[in-house]
């Protein structure tokens, strides 16, 4: 059983989300106010409106679906109701959550309508598959989700990513055989935590740049620039489920830290 501790451990820092998440029901609740609360640290905060609204379940941009009475499985059609409606912005928040309760209930054709979502999903959107039998779910429904068991293991799992994409920039500063180093690293990288290195570079080069530029070094702030750059053309390929090796190595050939 999670001590208390564990519950007081915030679930993010800053604003990093990824689409959809795969996780057990203890999770749940926390991760759905990650999601909603207007935090710019942590999250949740636990004490904006966002999040109080979410603890008491009226928040308008959390929805919740599940097995309907008298039925067994969540349907197709509960599923293509999500699908028409995720193109709709939030209400109040910058994200909304969509929580499937019992996702491995879902048949077939319902986890392929989801599918056809997930691989598109609009960017204001996230879904949270509650689960203890991840294997029910299809490969291709898993493969789009970050798995996570526990509270320990979103706080691993976000430092994992951190360090690799601090490890790409010191790479990119000191050569290619530090380059070549982390391609290998991030060719381990399941497709939804190399969207997650991604989006962690992404704001560690428009950090550099800011600061690159305000140290007047106009050069080094176009080279976080085009680096920058490079890592959205990159997200664009993933998008496209390009082989992740392929992208890691037109990160590596395209850097132009090695020009």
């Amino acid at each position: 059983m999670a001590s208390t501790d564990d519950f007081e451990t915030p679930v993010f820092c800053g604003n990093r989300l990824s689409h959809a998440y795969i996780v057990c029901q203890s999770l749940t609740d926390d991760l759905a106010m990650s999601v909603v609360c207007s935090s710019p640290g942590h999250r949740p905060c636990r004490s904006c409106v966002h999040c109080e609204k979410a603890s008491k379940r009226i928040h308008p941009d959390i929805t919740i679906i599940d097995i309907p009475e008298s039925k067994r499985e969540i349907t197709v059609d509960q599923i293509r109701r999500i699908n028409e409606n995720v193109i709709v912005v939030p209400n109040d928040s910058e994200k909304k959550a969509y929580i499937i309760k019992n996702a491995d209930a879902m048949n077939i054709p319902a986890q392929n309508a989801l599918l056809r979502t997930l691989e598109d999903p609009p960017s204001h959107t996230v879904f949270i598959l509650v689960t203890s039998l991840p294997a029910a779910l299809l490969h291709t429904v898993r493969s789009r989700c970050v798995q996570i068991n526990s509270r320990q293991e979103f706080l691993v799992r976000e430092a994992n990513t951190l360090a690799i994409a601090n490890d790409f920039f010191t790479a990119c500063e000191n050569g290619y055989e530090g380059l070549a180093k982390t391609m290998f690293q991030l060719e381990k990288l399941d497709k939804p935590g190399f969207a997650d290195f991604l989006e962690a570079a992404t704001e560690i080069a428009v950090e550099k740049a800011k600061d690159a530029a305000l140290n007047g070094s106009a050069s080094q702030a176009a080279l976080y620039l085009h680096t920058q750059r490079l890592l959205s053309r990159a997200g664009d390929f993933l998008d496209r489920n390009v082989g992740i090796g392929h992208i890691a190595g037109l990160l590596c050939a395209g850097n132009p830290f090695m020009k």
